[in-house]
C-alpha cells in the first residue's frame, strides 16, 4: 500500500506539471474540420470495386508515403448480382458497401462516401445513367464532397464511350467537379448556407491505358508491408466476394499488372517521379496550365462524322477542356452486310478566303472500286458536310474496317481516319402456320440458319473450340410473335440456377436474345432483352427473365405473352421461343421492308461442382460479335423484315 500510494502521488504530480502544457498546446492549435477531412488523393467512381484499378497506387501513396486518401462513389452497386447470398437491391448495396470498406482498409483508405444514387442494369450509355441520376443534383453532391475533402489530386475513370455507362457518367462528373468546386458561383448555397469554401484541385487523372498514360508498376515491394503492391491489391480485392472477385484475385497474384493514369488537367507542372501521382504539388498553381493538344497550323480540317455517342462525348470534352482526350476515339459507323448507309465527311475552312480542292474517301477495296472523290469549295470561316453513301457487300465478314477521308488543296493535304463496323444480317420471313413451342425444332428445318462459331467469342476462353460452345439461330415472325430457335452445342451443360432465382443469366449456361424494334436505339432502355436458362436445379424446364432493359424481371410479369421451351441432347441443348410483339417497345409487329436490330448471345460455364446460383461464367459468344454486344444496340445484327 505505501508503495502504491507513492506511485499515485508521483503520477498526480506529473499530471499537474504536464497539464498546463497540454492546455497551452491545445489552445494554440485548435481542432478544425480540416484535420479530419483534408485528403491528398481522391478517387471518384460509380460502384464498389471501380477503384480496383487504382488500389496498388493508392497503397503506395497511403501506406508508404503517408498520403491521406478517400473514395467517393455514386452508387452502392445494388443493381448487380450476388454470388454469396440472396440479397438484392438496397440490401445488396449495404453488403457491397461493407465489402468496399474492408477492401479499402487494406490499402489505407478510411474515408469513403456515397452520392446515394441508384445503380441499375448494365449499360454502355452515359445518357441512360444521367436519365436516372439527374446530372445537376449528382454533380452538386460531388462538389460538396470535393469542397469538404479538399483533395490535391482527383483520379477517376475513362469518361468516353466503350466502357460502362455509369463509369463514363462518374468520370464526367469528376471532370466537371474539378472546376466547379473552385467556382463560388456554382452551387453557392453550399457556401452561403453550409459555410463550405471553394476548392480547386491541382491535378486530374483518368485511370486508363489510353495513349500518353503513365504506367505505375505493382511488382515492387512495399517497404512498410513487406509485400508487393500487387499482393496488397489482391488481398484487398478478395473482399469482393458478392461479385465473385475472390475467384480471380488470387494470392499470390497471377500477374502484377501495372496501373495506368492519363493526366488530363493540371494547374502545376507534372511531377518528376514516374511512380508518383502526388509529386511536385508545392509549385504555385497556374490557372493557365491546361493540357491541350498542340495548336493546329493547318488552315483546313477534315473529319469523319462519328456515331452519336462519340459525337456527344467530343462536344462534352471540348466544353470541359479535355477535348484532346476525346480525340483518342475514332469516328465509327455501323452498317449491316448487304446494306447501304451514309457516312458524312465535314470540311472546315479557317482561312479568310474561300478554299477549294478535292476530297476523297478510301474504303475497303471490295466495297468501292472507284474510290469516291470529288471537288469541294468552302467559304471563309465556314464548314461543309459531304455525304458518302456506302454499300457493304453481303459477303463481307463482320468486323471493323478502316476508312480514311482525305482533303487536298494546292498547298497540302489533311487526313482523318475512322472505322466502319460491319454487322451480320439476315432476312426475317413470315411464318405460314402455327409453330409449336416445344423445344424440338422439327418444324424449323426449312428455315436458313445463322451460325455462332466458337470464334465469335468476345469474353473468356473456349479451349475446346466449337464442341466447347457454339450455336445456330433461326428466326421467323407473324403478326403476333417473333419466333426464335437457338441450338447450342455445349460439351458440359450446367443448370445451377434455382427456379425461384431466375435472373442474372450470365451466371450459368444460357441464351440471351436482344431485339431493337426501331433499329435505331442508342441504349437498351428502348430494346427488349431476355435471358433464357435451358433448365434449373429442379429439371430441364426452360425459364426466362428480361434483363437490362426498361422492364426487368421474370417473363410471367414482364413479358406475359412470351412462351419458351427447351430440350437437351448428348452434345448440348435447344431453346425455342415465341416473343409477343405486344411485349416489345412499340407494342406491334414491324412492317414489311423494315430493318430491326437483333442479336443472340451464348453464355457458357462448365463448372459442375459449383453451388446453386454461383457465377460459373467461362465464355461469351454472340452472333453479332463486338465487345459487350448485348449492351450496344448499334452493334446488334440487322434483320430485314420480308
Amino acid at each position: 500500500m505505501p508503495f502504491s500510494f507513492a506511485l499515485s502521488g508521483l503520477f498526480i504530480a506529473f499530471f499537474v506539471v504536464l497539464f498546463p502544457s497540454l492546455v497551452s498546446a491545445q489552445s494554440s492549435e485548435p481542432i478544425r474540420s480540416d484535420h479530419l477531412l483534408n485528403v491528398d488523393l481522391l478517387f471518384v467512381g460509380a460502384h464498389p470495386d471501380d477503384e480496383s484499378g487504382v488500389a496498388a497506387t493508392f497503397a503506395r501513396e497511403a501506406l508508404d508515403h503517408g498520403a491521406k486518401t478517400a473514395i467517393v462513389l455514386v452508387t452502392r452497386g445494388e443493381g448487380g448480382g450476388n454470388s454469396i447470398g440472396r440479397e438484392l437491391g438496397p440490401s445488396l448495396g449495404h453488403l457491397r458497401e461493407a465489402e468496399l470498406r474492408k477492401s479499402a482498409a487494406v490499402y489505407g483508405v478510411d474515408l469513403i462516401y456515397f452520392l446515394d444514387k441508384t445503380d441499375f442494369f448494365y449499360t454502355l450509355s452515359s445518357r441512360a445513367a444521367f436519365d436516372v441520376w439527374n446530372h445537376d443534383d449528382t454533380l452538386g453532391r460531388l462538389v460538396r464532397l470535393v469542397r469538404l475533402l479538399r483533395p490535391a489530386v482527383i483520379v477517376t475513370m475513362w469518361p468516353g464511350p466503350g466502357t460502362h455507362g455509369m463509369h463514363q457518367a462518374a468520370a464526367r462528373l469528376a471532370t466537371e467537379a474539378f472546376d466547379a468546386a473552385g467556382d463560388s458561383s456554382r452551387f453557392p448555397e453550399q457556401i452561403e448556407e453550409e459555410f463550405l469554401r471553394p476548392w480547386q484541385p491541382l491535378r486530374l487523372y483518368y485511370n486508363t491505358e489510353h495513349p500518353g498514360a503513365i504506367s505505375i508498376p505493382t511488382s515492387d515491394i512495399s517497404p512498410t508491408r513487406f509485400m508487393s503492391y500487387a499482393e496488397i491489391k489482391a488481398s484487398a480485392l478478395r473482399h469482393y466476394r458478392s461479385q465473385g472477385v475472390d475467384r480471380f484475385s488470387t494470392l499470390p497474384p497471377r500477374r502484377a499488372a501495372p496501373e495506368s493514369f492519363l493526366l488530363v488537367r493540371t494547374l502545376v507542372p507534372t511531377g518528376r517521379s514516374p511512380h508518383r501521382l502526388l509529386d511536385d504539388l508545392d509549385t504555385p498553381p497556374n490557372p493557365d496550365s491546361l493540357l491541350v493538344s498542340p495548336a493546329s497550323d493547318t488552315t483546313l480540317s477534315v473529319s469523319i462524322a462519328p456515331r452519336t455517342d462519340i459525337a456527344e462525348f467530343r462536344r462534352w470534352a471540348d466544353v470541359h477542356q479535355v477535348g484532346w482526350a476525346a480525340g483518342l476515339l475514332n469516328a465509327g459507323l455501323s452498317i449491316g452486310a448487304g446494306y447501304t448507309d451514309t457516312l458524312w465527311v465535314q470540311i472546315e475552312n479557317r482561312t479568310q478566303t474561300p478554299t477549294h480542292g478535292r476530297v476523297s474517301l478510301t474504303l475497303h477495296a471490295s466495297w468501292n472500286k472507284d474510290r469516291p472523290s470529288g471537288a469541294f469549295s468552302v467559304a471563309s470561316g465556314k464548314k461543309t458536310r459531304i455525304p458518302y453513301p456506302i454499300s457493304v457487300p453481303a459477303t463481307t465478314a463482320q468486323g471493323s474496317y478502316r476508312v480514311e477521308a482525305r482533303v487536298e488543296t494546292g498547298a497540302y493535304a489533311v487526313v482523318d481516319t475512322g472505322h466502319i463496323d460491319v454487322l451480320p444480317a439476315l432476312r426475317l420471313s413470315r411464318s405460314v402456320g402455327l409453330i409449336a413451342i416445344d423445344g424440338r425444332l422439327d418444324d424449323w428445318v426449312s428455315v436458313p440458319a445463322e451460325t455462332i462459331p466458337a470464334t465469335r467469342i468476345w469474353s473468356g476462353e473456349l479451349p475446346g473450340g466449337d464442341s466447347d460452345c457454339s450455336g445456330t439461330i433461326r428466326a421467323r415472325y407473324d403478326k403476333d410473335y417473333l419466333y426464335v430457335a437457338v441450338e447450342v452445342k455445349d460439351d458440359v451443360v450446367v443448370c445451377n440456377i434455382a427456379p425461384d432465382d431466375i435472373k442474372g443469366h450470365w451466371r450459368s449456361d444460357a441464351v440471351e436474345i436482344c431485339v431493337d424494334p426501331s433499329g435505331r436505339s442508342e441504349n437498351t432502355l428502348s430494346v427488349f432483352k431476355v435471358g433464357i436458362f435451358p433448365g434449373t436445379t429442379t429439371g430441364p424446364q426452360a425459364e426466362a427473365a428480361r434483363d437490362a432493359d426498361a422492364r426487368q424481371g421474370v417473363i410471367r410479369k414482364t413479358a406475359p405473352g412470351m412462351r419458351v421451351a427447351s430440350s437437351f441432347s448428348g452434345d448440348g441443348y435447344r431453346i425455342e421461343t415465341a416473343i409477343a410483339w405486344r411485349d416489345l417497345p412499340g407494342g406491334k409487329a414491324p412492317s414489311s421492308g423494315q430493318t430491326i436490330g437483333f442479336n443472340v448471345v451464348l453464355y457458357d460455364g462448365d463448372d459442375t461442382e459449383a453451388g446453386t446460383g454461383v457465377n460459373i461464367g467461362k465464355a461469351r459468344l454472340a452472333w453479332s460479335c463486338f465487345p459487350s454486344p448485348q449492351a450496344l444496340p448499334y452493334c446488334y445484327g440487322r434483320v430485314f423484315v420480308e
